[in-house]
């Protein structure tokens, strides 16, 4: 089977070239108009109203679901969805064979209607069966066993002692009918919902029912339930906007302040920032996350008194926190307050002794003073705490180097070079060091001597930030390098927050951080690529390839680039101009395997099979042990019906090197059936389905063997699944796969065969 799972294996595309086979089962649920009602109910309740409008079930067969889906920007939607979907229709259906869904575009205007059951129906039902009296513990306990978000459910009980039980009972239906169809990338439901005609709205402005102080206005807890629920999606934007309605409905609801503050830092959204932290400090003048907040912005633009003013509110409110120490002390710093500043990184080592960067920062006034001993011992315990910091390590290195440390010196600066091997400085140091010997120094030399990089030291966010993303604590580390940025524009912060978005599913986010990054360098080969491949990530290959064209027009001799070029178009079908721009790869390098084995694969998809044997063959004489090409050279000379015996040494070959590998199984077995022995070849596809999913040719190839030894019920059920993978599979590019209607001929043919026996 090679050009299957073998040409997938070594084809490294920017994203996902040919990729693998998507394993199938069989169901027996039958595909049919009331199956589809059926499935279209529990569909309705999965995705409520507002994404059924716009999606119809289609049917069912082998483990997938088929969704049509109105409109090319719904489908990114659904397919962020997808999973936690299909995880509540399992649940709902009790369908354990349910695990795949594919969503295929409808193109026009009018909206799709679901072909089965509304999902007002059955609510509609249920609310007629009981009439329930507002604020009963029943009913309140109805609506919470409604949501199926476990989170949302403990807050909403954890209310439930706050508000009124009209109110509750508001919160908790809206949310069932609204919050469920949260849209990826688009404004929530809430900001277009208007809230102050309802019933819980009037009842709490009513003078007539009493004293509602302990009551609060259940819009406000509406928009912290969505928020919430984006918040922990990544939504952004969504849990900005809903935490400043849900602040502007409750002004006086200090955690809200607090998370509109935090949400507003992420966005990079400074000016609302300070405006929101300034109003909410005339509130509660002794918050301190906003303290911290407004501070840590004010530092930034140099407005120097006002940032301390409030980190010293900060270490008032805990005395016990550095952050706000170290962070005033870099500030005294920059102001060369240098004894204020050593005081406050003693307060830093004094409360937390296991932080790395308060004994760097004491190292360093420690440095200042030429107080060489005492600021080795501080970078010592820095590098012992976080051994990759390589500030601390290239400080380490000089103390050491000027006491006179020869020998732990260079086993430092080796250090440093092993956690940054493209280091030139510390490269080139370390190179005249072995050349020319020490330079001579005294060990009481002053900070005359200190390297200018070793004085001029990186912002202190970027390395707060840095030790956030080590942790993998990325949503702090965002806040760290937005605040960064408030002070001066930098490359690094807006790489490193591209990545942090791409680890959070957030590709549109990261690719808009690469857009900063190329107004920045337009001509960086690196900044280009790496776009590329966001986008081909996000599943928009055709944006990427415009940004390798302009690539190779920057660095045309780069066949890497040509290569990357030609997946590209290979991922769109686009093999004429794949196959062009992989032969331009080859000629700029003539003397790599994987090139002339992906040219032979994408020449044997056009169907010129010389050329693709004849470069397959031009693979093995540079790599003789190409797995992936003895298996392509076996599997097509068997398809022909030529060459066995050759076909069959290079199978063998492929086996040595990979034995479990169920394809190249597969391939032996078909070489086998053309060779006339369809017992072995049995036997090899056998141990070929212990190693691979299921997979619609090997089917096929089965139910031929079992057919050509005359069992036909069996050959009959083989085919059957083939063509149920086939269906599933349909959207796949990797590689062969049979023709339904050739499947579906072999069907018919052996049930009349099975028919005459009877």
């Amino acid at each position: 089977m090679g050009n299957r799972q073998g040409m997938a294996g070594s084809w490294a595309a920017i994203r996902s070239v040919l990729p693998h086979s998507v394993a199938g089962l069989q169901t027996e649920t039958p595909d049919n108009p009331d199956n589809v009602e059926w499935l279209t109910f529990h569909w309705n309740l999965a995705v409520g109203k507002d994404l059924a409008e716009i999606s119809r079930v289609d049917g069912f067969s082998g483990h997938t679901l088929r969704v049509s889906v109105q409109g090319k920007e719904w489908m990114a939607p659904f397919k962020a969805l997808r999973h936690k979907i299909i995880a509540e229709m399992k649940r709902q259906t009790g369908m354990s064979s349910f695990q795949r869904i594919v969503f295929k575009q409808e193109t026009g205007t009018p909206p799709l209607r679901a072909k089965g059951p509304a999902l007002a129906a059955p609510v509609r039902a249920a609310a007629m069966e009981r009439k329930r009296e507002p604020g009963r513990k029943d009913d309140v306990e109805g609506n919470l066993e409604m949501i199926k978000d476990q989170e949302l459910k403990e807050i909403l009980t954890r209310l439930s002692g706050k508000i009124a039980g009209v109110v509750l009972l508001l919160a908790a239906s809206l949310f069932i009918s609204n919050c469920s169809t949260i849209r990826e990338g688009e404004s929530s439901a809430p900001s277009t919902i208007d809230l102050s005609s309802s019933y819980a709205i009037r009842e709490l402005r009513s003078p007539a029912v009493g004293d509602r102080s302990g009551a609060r206005d259940p819009r406000s807890y509406y928009h912290y339930l969505i928020a919430l629920k984006a918040e922990r999606d990544y939504l952004f934007e969504e849990a900005t906007d809903n935490y400043r309605q849900a602040v502007a409905y409750d002004p006086k609801a200090e955690g809200l302040r607090e998370k509109l503050a935090t949400h507003l830092l992420r966005e990079g959204r400074i000016d609302e920032l300070t405006t929101v932290c300034e109003k909410g400090l005339e509130f509660f003048p002794n918050n301190l996350e906003l303290n911290m907040t407004l501070a840590d912005v004010l530092a930034a633009r140099g407005e120097y008194v006002r940032a301390h003013r409030h980190y010293e509110k900060v270490t008032e409110i805990d005395p016990g926190g550095s952050r706000a120490f170290l962070l005033r002390g870099t500030l005294f710093v920059e102001q060369g307050e240098y004894q204020e500043a050593r005081k406050m990184f003693e307060q830093v080592v004094l409360v937390e002794p296991s932080n790395p960067l308060g004994h760097h920062y004491m190292g360093r006034e420690d440095l200042r003073i030429g107080y060489l001993e005492e600021a080795e011992r501080e970078f010592r315990k820095s590098v012992s705490l976080k051994p990759n910091f390589v500030e601390g390590r290239e400080h380490l290195a000089w103390v050491l180097e000027k006491l006179g440390k020869n020998d732990e010196a260079i086993k430092e600066y080796n250090l440093l070079l092993k956690l940054q091997p493209g280091n030139r400085r510390i490269r080139e140091h370390l190179e005249k060091i072995r050349q020319w010997g020490f330079s001579k120094g005294s060990p009481e030399a002053t900070n005359e001597g200190i390297p200018r990089d070793l004085l001029d030291h990186p912002n202190v966010h970027l390395e707060i930030a840095s030790i956030y993303y080590e942790q993998a604590m990325y949503l702090k580390s965002l806040e760290e390098f937005r605040l960064l940025l408030v002070r001066k524009e930098s490359q690094e912060p807006h790489v490193l927050m591209a990545r942090i978005y791409e680890i959070l599913g957030r590709l549109d986010k990261a690719i808009a951080e690469f857009e900063t990054l190329r107004k920045m360098t337009p001509e960086s080969i690196e900044i280009i690529t790496y776009m590329a491949r966001l986008y081909s990530l996000n599943d928009d290959t055709e944006s990427a390839i415009p940004l390798i064209q302009e690539a190779i027009s920057i660095e045309p001799g780069n066949d890497s680039l040509y290569h990357s070029l030609a997946l590209a178009h290979m991922t769109l079908e686009s093999y004429d101009s794949a196959i062009e721009a992989m032969r331009q790869a080859i000629t700029l390098n003539a003397n790599k395997d994987s090139y002339y084995f992906e040219l032979g694969a994408l020449l044997e998809r056009a169907g010129e099979y010389d050329g693709a044997i004849e470069n397959m063959q031009r693979t093995l004489e540079l790599n003789p042990m190409h797995s992936n090409a003895h298996n392509f050279l076996g599997y097509m000379y068997a398809q022909e019906g030529r060459y066995l015996d050759k076909a069959l040494d290079h199978l063998k070959k492929a086996l040595a090197i990979q034995p479990r590998n169920g394809y190249f199984l597969d391939s032996l077995g078909w070489i086998y059936f053309k060779k006339g022995d369809s017992k072995k070849a049995l036997s090899e596809i056998q141990k070929a389905m212990v190693y691979t999913p299921p997979d619609p040719v090997l089917y096929d190839h089965l139910g031929d063997i079992l057919f050509s030894l005359e069992n036909y019920s069996e050959a009959s059920g083989a085919w059957r699944m083939s063509l149920s993978l086939t269906r599933v599979k349909k959207d796949d590019l990797d590689g062969e796969m049979p023709d339904p209607q050739t499947l579906q001929g072999k069907i018919d043919r052996v049930e009349k065969i099975l028919q005459k026996g009877l």
